[in-house]
């Protein structure tokens, strides 16, 4: 967990398919094109017996805490709800997983290179495998 631990910041000219992602959440063009620009910064750090992540979107900010493999209730920046489960993978790699009350679900995979100092961070819907929100966030 360790190398996932710091805070980044997401290089929003490196950031590849908000708007598909986006149909699938049911979003606006105007929204896709929102958060296709949205500049953001991640801290990621243990809290006592948890891990703490707190997002910092500029006009707002949004902090979860969560226990590996435990559930817990997410609201995402546009109001999503769901539960969330985050594993480890290795010491590198945090998958977390969002289900609806729905039932939608997809994940979101955060891949550290600890040598180059970046996360690379894959959403992706179940049932969708040919669609893909990409960001590259460098550590600070």
């Amino acid at each position: 967990m360790e190398n996932v631990y710091g805070k980044w910041k997401v290089a929003v000219d490196r950031t590849t398919g908000v708007a598909e992602i986006g149909k699938l959440f049911g979003w606006t063009e105007e929204k896709q094109k929102m958060f296709s620009s949205l500049e953001y910064t991640m801290l990621l750090e243990a809290s006592g017996d948890k891990h703490r992540c707190y997002l910092d979107y500029g006009a707002m900010t949004m902090e979860f805490l969560f226990k590996l493999g435990e559930p817990f209730d997410y609201t995402g920046a546009d109001g999503t709800k769901a539960k969330c489960t985050v594993t480890l993978q290795g010491d590198n790699k945090l998958v977390d997983r969002y289900r609806t009350p729905e039932g939608a679900s997809w994940q979101t995979v955060r891949e550290v290179d600890k040598e180059a100092g970046t996360m690379k961070t894959t959403t992706t819907f179940d049932g969708f495998p040919d669609v893909a929100c990409v960001q590259q966030l460098v550590k600070l």
